[in-house]
């Protein structure tokens, strides 16, 4: 926006602009009524001070009159007025949004300096994690007392419940819709392999994990995001604390120590759905279920589930703790962040277990 000044107005009568153009004034004015299409004087030779809502005012005039073909003439205006109404100008701030947001090389270089500040904040997180709960713990131990079997009850054995629950509806939907097939064909005994390697090796720990994601990791992420917020983490470096050995370290242990037995017990669940689904809808008898079971179950498949539940735990509390110390704003940044927590958690772990479905 472009203001102009004049020292002499002969030809306008100006209108006498008070000493702090503030709200009360703008709101008694009649100026913004009646038509634009002239030349207005604005007189500011006794104007020491315009507020916000005076700010407002003169840019709504400037562009009404520019519109319908008017001129707005400031006249008088000091140096110092003058400049904070031009960098104040909304205008120019929507005009320079407008050509960067135009400009496809400049989106391009913010969004690669975007991801690269994100990802070295995410592998430091992680560095910091990983050192801190293994070899930083032979150095330093900022880790309140109990904090371990704390966050072992809050983490997994308060999620025994809604983890089994989910696991044994899974279990039994699956089964069921794969033994509808199954009996069309007379090989309703297949369904005891399927349903255990399935289980054991893919939904089991996927589904626990994807679980956990939602409580354990928002839970994560907003309990540090508030601590920063409320500068708590400022208060334990101040004290000489580290702040991942004393929020994440035991975070770290507890889920590691609990999600491989979720995980098992997922699994059980998962199995017993589809062998209330072969006894009941199939007629398999209980041995045999078993025994099918048994047979097609290896070492291996035991092993892939529990690295499978190991990596998952680890990344849901990174993910977590990442966005949590990412946090920077009041309570509204905080649900920001707890929300992304919660959907990058669960991309990731989909993309890892698809990763670990060529591997292992």
């Amino acid at each position: 926006m472009k203001i102009r000044t004049q020292k002499n107005s002969g030809e306008h009568n100006p209108v006498i602009i008070p000493a702090f153009l503030d709200l009360d004034w703008v709101s008694k004015s009649d100026l913004l009524s009646g038509k634009k299409d002239h030349t207005l004087v604005l007189d500011f030779s006794e104007t020491k001070k315009i507020d916000s809502a005076g700010m407002s005012f003169i840019h709504l005039l400037h562009s009404l009159h520019q519109k319908s073909g008017g001129k707005l003439i400031l006249k008088d205006l000091s140096p110092d007025l003058l400049k904070n109404l031009q960098s104040w100008s909304p205008t120019a701030a929507k005009q320079t949004g407008k050509k960067k947001s135009e400009n496809f090389l400049v989106r391009t270089g913010d969004a690669v300096l975007s991801f690269k500040d994100t990802a070295l904040g995410a592998l430091s997180i992680l560095t910091e994690m990983l050192y801190w709960g293994t070899f930083g713990l032979l150095e330093k131990r900022d880790i309140k007392k109990g904090a371990l079997g704390e966050q072992m009850y809050q983490l997994g054995y308060k999620a025994f419940g809604i983890v089994g629950l989910l696991s044994l509806l899974i279990g039994i939907v699956l089964a069921l819709q794969t033994a509808m097939q199954l009996r069309v064909f007379g090989a309703g005994v297949f369904l005891a392999p399927l349903v255990g390697i399935t289980m054991v090796r893919e939904m089991g720990p996927l589904l626990t994990a994807i679980i956990l994601a939602g409580r354990t990791g928002s839970a994560t992420t907003a309990e540090i995001a508030t601590m920063v917020v409320g500068e708590e983490i400022d208060a334990l470096q101040t004290m000489g604390i580290n702040p991942i050995q004393f929020t994440v370290v035991p975070k770290f242990w507890a889920i590691s120590i609990t999600m491989p037995i979720l995980s098992i017990m997922g699994t059980a669940a998962g199995i017993l759905g589809g062998y209330f689904v072969a006894l009941l809808y199939l007629d398999l008898s209980s041995s045999l279920f078993w025994n099918e079971l048994g047979k097609s179950l290896a070492m291996k498949d035991i092993f892939a589930g529990f690295i499978k539940s190991v990596v998952f735990s680890w990344l849901i509390i990174w993910i977590g703790s990442f966005y949590g110390f990412k946090v920077r704003g009041g309570a509204e940044a905080v649900g920001k962040e707890t929300t992304a927590s919660v959907v990058t958690g669960i991309f990731i772990i989909i993309i890892a277990d698809a990763l670990f479905s060529f591997i292992l």
